[in-house]
């Protein structure tokens, strides 16, 4: 009885993957996905910590580690701490940090940018009695919002790939 069932799922599993590739379906990621694209991109931020998050995860999002391409990722960072919550004893218990990221693609030689786009993200952390235990809450929570800055950075990268492969 399990191997029918198996042998069953598999049907279907192959059905629904000739069904999709044909409507004209082409995955964003994956080794013949539109994203592989993203892995020729070089990145250039800022000097800050948040900057270093910033580019570590776009760095690993885009598989960009050894790019050579002609295109190159210019990225401004703005980050805002904001309290949340205030304690019992009137105290703030809760941050957020608030990042917004401007980026640019340039092609190499150009002045003006082929794509401009803005994100947004945001993550928190409760603030503990410890102050060394504090900064490292904080630490996380900009590396948190800097990765999910990436992930949309390179989201919107792989719409622009896939548009300008639809045309």
């Amino acid at each position: 009885m399990g191997s029918s069932r198996h042998a069953l799922l598999a049907s279907l599993a192959v059905a629904a993957g000739l069904l999709v590739s044909s409507c004209g379906f082409s995955p964003m990621y994956g080794s013949h996905g539109v994203a592989q694209g993203l892995s020729d991109i070089r990145v250039q931020t800022g000097r800050e910590q948040v900057d270093f998050h910033l580019q570590e995860a776009l760095l690993e999002r885009m598989g960009a580690r050894h790019a050579s391409g002609p295109f190159t990722l210019r990225t401004e960072s703005d980050i805002t701490r904001s309290p949340l919550g205030v304690g019992a004893d009137a105290a703030v218990s809760r941050y957020a940090i608030g990042l917004d990221v401007d980026y640019g693609l340039y092609r190499d030689g150009d002045t003006d940018p082929v794509m401009t786009g803005t994100v947004s993200s945001e993550a928190s952390y409760n603030v503990p009695r410890s102050v060394y235990a504090t900064v490292a809450a904080e630490r996380d929570a900009t590396e948190r919002a800097a990765q999910l800055a990436a992930e949309r950075i390179a989201n919107q990268l792989v719409r622009a790939l896939q548009d300008a492969d639809s045309q």
